[in-house]
């Protein structure tokens, strides 16, 4: 039995609570507390330290899911449950006007503290932003040779965030066959 660690990044509302309990079926611990942020009033709930969930797969491995809260203030936190990973999904919100810098800024702090990690970036809430260029996120998806997977995710659609998951177990296989991949 192998373990995988995957940490769930990127901004508040993006999707990252939401995916790690459909692709864990509900059963997820969490820190959400009531929202009090006046950026993301329109939700209700906000994580403060992050989500976790424990999954046993098919072959017999288990993935170990870790969401990350999505504010700025936090960020000292995701470094933290970086160390260690196995992969990452950065799930990056398409209704947000400054989409494409978020992701140079999270995909600056995989760089930094993930360099070596495998990684796919999951464009979340496109059915509310039908104009949103997924090309655009592409080009920007990566550093020197290294560029990440982008797709498309309804973070609440279990079949599209074990997708997702499966793009990212690909690029971890890949990582592990080819040494010096990414």
């Amino acid at each position: 039995m192998r373990e995988h660690k995957i940490v769930v990044l990127g901004g508040m509302g993006s999707g990252k609570s939401t995916l790690v309990r459909a692709i864990a079926a509900g059963a997820v611990v969490d820190t959400d507390v009531p929202n009090s942020d006046r950026a993301g009033a329109d939700k209700a709930s906000t994580t403060v330290a992050m989500d976790y969930a424990d999954i046993d797969l098919p072959n017999g491995d288990r993935l170990r899911l870790y969401g990350t809260p999505g504010q700025q203030r936090f960020d000292f936190i995701w470094p933290i449950l970086l160390q260690g990973a196995s992969g990452v999904v950065l799930l990056l919100d398409a209704t947000r006007w400054a989409a494409v810098e978020e992701l140079q800024d999270y995909v600056a702090v995989l760089r930094q503290h993930a360099a070596d990690v495998p990684a796919v970036i999951g464009v979340s809430r496109l059915d509310l932003a039908p104009s949103f260029d997924l090309e655009t996120c592409t080009a920007v998806a990566g550093w020197g040779n290294r560029m990440l997977p982008v797709m498309p995710v309804d973070a609440r659609n279990r079949e599209q965030g074990l997708s997702l998951m499966d793009v990212l177990m690909s690029e971890m296989e890949v990582h592990e066959l080819v040494p010096g991949h990414g």
